[in-house]
């Protein structure tokens, strides 16, 4: 356990989601304990998403005119300089202590690469009162068991030390739709060796209608398959 402070950086990719971005950075900025970096990708937005950005004081902006959640993730965590990157989506709505549970998780545990919390629903949440964590932890524990293995790092709620990002950011897939990105970054971790935790802190709400789509959850299970076949055909280090 050490007592130096994690300085922590997060990432949003964002493409035409002004709305939504607002509420993210508005929550964001309500933290107990305020992160050090927020960094906006803007993914070649026709709307008002940079400009929304913009209006949040220390809010950086970057542009990644390629179309496509690889290429804005890896502009957004190339650029951050703090010890740990956050990731999150614009319809993630994080709670009051989700930073400090993180600075905490990752002070304490040298060897922690990567890092994940639990979510509820924002629409049946208020605030620090999230609703929905059962069936959200649910849904988790069925996905992980397809996938065999956990716990699976989300884009919507993910953290990983910025050497981490280091060691697999020539391993995952970029400009890829056929991936599933969020998994591709678990994935790369875990058979590297490197471990991931899941604190009970790092909690969010998301629009869980957004997801549960007929064509995205088909979509899914697509990336998810050949997301999964692709480290099948990778040798697996033990992690520590």
């Amino acid at each position: 356990m050490t007592d130096e402070r994690v300085s922590v950086s997060v990432v949003i990719p964002a493409r035409d989601d002004e709305v939504m971005l607002e509420a993210c950075l508005t929550a964001l900025s309500l933290q107990s304990d305020p992160v050090d970096e927020i960094i906006v990708v803007d993914n070649d937005s026709s709307d008002g998403t940079a400009a929304t950005a913009r209006s949040h004081a220390g809010v950086v902006v970057m542009t990644e005119p390629r179309r496509g959640i690889t290429y804005a993730r890896t502009t957004g965590f190339d650029a951050a300089s703090s010890e740990v990157i956050a990731r999150i989506d614009t319809d993630t709505m994080v709670t009051r202590g989700w930073a400090a549970s993180i600075r905490r998780a990752f002070a304490a545990d040298p060897d922690l690469a990567g890092l994940t919390g639990p979510a509820g629903f924002t629409r049946l949440s208020s605030g620090d009162h999230v609703v929905g964590r059962a069936a959200y932890a649910f849904g988790r524990t069925m996905h992980e068991l397809i996938i065999g293995e956990r716990p699976v790092m989300y884009g919507h709620n993910m953290a990983l030390r910025r050497t981490a990002w280091a060691a697999i950011r020539d391993v995952v897939t970029s400009g890829d739709a056929a991936i599933s990105e969020d998994l591709d970054v678990t994935l790369a971790l875990l058979h590297s060796g490197q471990r991931i935790g899941h604190d009970p802190g790092m909690l969010v709400t998301i629009a869980v209608e957004r997801t549960l789509r007929y064509r995205k959850l088909v979509a899914y299970h697509r990336t998810n398959r050949l997301t999964i076949a692709k480290y099948r055909r990778r040798p697996v280090r033990r992690g520590r």
